[in-house]
């Protein structure tokens, strides 16, 4: 073969050859082209779906206004109740100087007081009803514990109200200034008369109750010296009487202790302080309550755009997250296609070669830079974002919440130093 007939079906193949390389690489890049347009699709939909992360903070506006008359409130609320509790601190004080009282005002457990009591009645009354059925003078058990009943609740009764209405005056105006005057001594002396009456009357009751015992008469009892002495000779009788005085001696000093202040007089002043010192804790307490509830709603103020944001940017980042998907497949397309296309050109370019007579291989490197779909992969992916931290406008509501704590504080502490006094 000449020359010129080898120069000529050299050109001949080198055509060949170039038309079956671009139909191969046309081949191998239509797929490629159509993942990398349903990438860029997806990157497209997924920067419509980029949220906008600017929190409007209009929490500070609003505090400015509505803490400001939370505070005036606070303050002319505070004064006029902790004036209101010094000066019934300083009635009870003068009450108690001009009286010479130096007892303190403790709380009474009232329904204490009436429980122990109605133990009292229980206990003294099932004791009388033992006796009473022994001595076989009732119809019955449930007789004798009506019986017993009645009698105990009267004993216990008529102690505690003598102890409250005669036995808080018996000392009353004994240490007071001027002690010795008549509205002082008036009051002694008729409260001495009325407990000399009602000792009379106890022991008399007492009596009776012991005669009912020994006489085993429910109905009617004689009151005389051979009865007493017959009331002596019987044992439960005597146990009845002392029994009996037991419960009227705790009955009355209940009476006088366990229902108001054992001192006359001091026990309104003493609840007057106690209530108006409650007003001014359950004042300060209102305001902390109101302080409490205005920085929860503006924490819910600020959680609803954050929550709403941070949905936006989950569905943002699941679109990221689908878009790098794509990705990382058009790029496994790539790397796939290099590698067949490559592989398939140089069987191709052999094949020529062997045809024009030549018989060299094809350099790796050369096929590298004839067959390379790098371009497809210069796409640019949105980059993931970040949830908005609600942990640091937390911290700022914090932050205000205890400077209005402290100066609801300061609001108190003041008012309570102006009155001079501690509420």
């Amino acid at each position: 073969m000449s020359s010129y007939e080898r120069t000529a079906l050299q050109a001949v193949i080198g055509q060949k050859l170039d038309g079956q390389f671009q139909k191969l690489l046309s081949e191998y890049e239509r797929p490629i082209q159509q993942k990398l347009f349903d990438l860029k699709r997806k990157c497209a939909e997924a920067e419509k779906l980029s949220p906008d992360l600017a929190l409007k903070d209009t929490v500070a506006l609003r505090q400015s206004d509505d803490l400001e008359y939370l505070y005036t409130c606070a303050e002319q609320d505070l004064n006029d109740k902790i004036q209101v509790h010094d000066f019934t601190n300083k009635s009870l004080q003068a009450a108690q100087l001009q009286h010479g009282y130096v007892g303190t005002g403790s709380d009474k457990s009232v329904v204490q007081a009436v429980l122990i009591l109605l133990v009292m009645v229980f206990g003294e009354a099932l004791l009388n009803a033992a006796f009473f059925s022994n001595a076989h003078m009732v119809a019955g058990p449930a007789a004798a514990l009506l019986t017993s009943f009645l009698i105990s609740i009267t004993n216990v009764a008529a102690s505690a109200c003598a102890g409250f209405f005669v036995g808080r005056y018996m000392n009353y105006g004994s240490n007071a200034l001027g002690g010795n005057d008549a509205h002082f001594t008036k009051k002694r002396t008729k409260a001495k008369y009325q407990f000399f009456g009602f000792i009379a009357l106890m022991v008399f009751f007492h009596v009776t109750v012991g005669l009912v015992r020994a006489q085993e008469s429910i109905e009617a009892v004689s009151h005389s010296p051979l009865a007493y002495l017959q009331m002596l000779q019987t044992p439960e009788a005597i146990f009845l009487i002392l029994m009996g005085g037991c419960m009227s001696v705790i009955a009355f000093h209940k009476g006088i202790h366990s229902f108001d202040c054992p001192y006359p007089e001091l026990g309104r002043l003493q609840r007057a302080e106690a209530a108006a010192k409650d007003d001014v804790q359950d004042a300060l307490e209102y305001y902390q309550d109101e302080i409490t509830n205005y920085f929860e709603d503006a924490e819910k103020e600020i959680e609803s755009p954050l929550k709403s944001q941070k949905k936006t940017v989950d569905q943002f980042n699941k679109a990221v997250s689908s878009c790098q998907e794509s990705r990382r497949q058009l790029e496994q397309s790539v790397r796939d296609a290099e590698t067949h296309c490559r592989g398939e050109l140089a069987d191709l370019i052999t094949t020529y070669r062997c045809i024009a007579g030549e018989d060299q291989e094809v350099p790796f490197e050369a096929l590298q830079r004839m067959v390379s779909f790098e371009k497809y992969l210069d796409v640019e992916i949105p980059a993931f974002r970040s949830p908005p931290e609600i942990a640091s406008h937390k911290s700022e509501l914090l932050l205000e919440k205890n400077r209005a704590v402290n100066r609801l504080t300061n609001i108190f502490q003041n008012a309570t130093h102006t009155f001079g006094g501690k509420s």
